[in-house]
């Protein structure tokens, strides 16, 4: 069976030119590389080199042969690089999923940042209500997942990154933005702009008003939170989104109010809990404490960073 030991004799031979030079090059005795040579034309049944005056020309099989070892040996270069690259973060695939509200806001922001510092890291980023991110965590089929909580699932690791409370946001003009504070039955007749029904955080609302005793104008279900602002602040209605992680202010034309009675929100961090933590992992963690820390570090309706 050929060896990777006989292939460097043959190619450190073919570089230097000279059995005593590939000797020295590979630290090893003049006469071992001419046994691993002989080994190697005896093993692949051809001649690689001829004999002339001590002097070793390379046969017709043994350049043809030449070429192939050196595409193989630039493949393992290439292999090294890589897994080089790979320990100081600079290459692999980092798959991430998160609910449909926080994927063109926080988690827009925590891709670039990332990328930023990780340039060659490629990203696959899935956008799944919250029951299928628990679902996509729990089989591996990503690394980490951005979603709120509550989870219960033995299999899931949860890290916690902000806690608030659910707001209203009501159109600027509109006479309940003059209210210090929103409760139910302040939006009875009101066209309410709610979240899919497939959403864990649209369950926790309709729980709310049903407790209440209120029953909604349900006008519009989306799936985003940032189409629920954009759809408040053009006046389509008034809505219950949970604490103001994206930017809503971005949205002209809209009121934001702290929501009585509470429906506190937790922001976690997901990962398998069977599956070791990544590198890549790990470093993306760093950045979204930093990004919380710096981003949601000052006072905003209804949010605090998590201890």
């Amino acid at each position: 069976m050929v060896t990777l030991r006989q292939i460097e004799a043959f190619r450190a031979v073919m570089v230097t030119g000279t059995v005593t030079q590939a000797a020295n090059l590979m630290y090893v005795s003049q006469p071992a590389v001419s046994r691993m040579l002989s080994d190697l034309e005896q093993e692949i049944g051809f001649k690689l080199f001829t004999r002339a005056n001590r002097q070793l020309i390379p046969t017709d099989e043994g350049r043809a042969f030449y070429d192939e070892v050196e595409r193989a040996f630039v493949g393992l270069e290439q292999l090294g690089r890589a897994a080089s690259a790979i320990k100081e973060y600079h290459r692999g695939h980092f798959r991430i999923i998160t609910i449909p509200s926080l994927a063109s806001t926080v988690m827009s922001d925590l891709i670039a940042k990332f990328s930023e510092k990780y340039s060659d890291v490629s990203i696959s980023l899935e956008v799944q209500p919250s029951q299928r991110v628990f679902e996509w965590i729990v089989s591996q089929q990503c690394d980490i997942g951005l979603s709120t909580l509550p989870i219960e699932n033995s299999a899931i690791a949860t890290r916690p990154v902000i806690e608030g409370e659910a707001v209203c946001v009501v159109p600027k003009a509109h006479p309940l933005a003059r209210k210090r504070k929103i409760r139910p039955q302040d939006l009875i007749g009101e066209p309410f702009i709610s979240f899919k029904a497939d959403s864990v955080f649209r369950h926790m609302v309709d729980d709310v008003f049903q407790r209440a005793g209120v029953k909604r104008d349900l006008k519009i279900e989306v799936r985003t939170t940032e189409a629920i602002c954009g759809l408040v602040g053009a006046g389509l209605g008034v809505s219950v989104i949970g604490p103001t992680f994206p930017d809503v202010e971005m949205h002209r034309g809209l009121a934001i109010k702290p929501f009585d009675p509470l429906i506190p929100i937790q922001l976690a961090l997901l990962t398998p809990a069977q599956k070791p933590m990544s590198r890549i992992t790990e470093r993306f963690i760093e950045i979204v404490d930093d990004y919380i820390a710096t981003t949601y570090g000052t006072d905003r309706i209804g949010i605090r960073t998590a201890d």
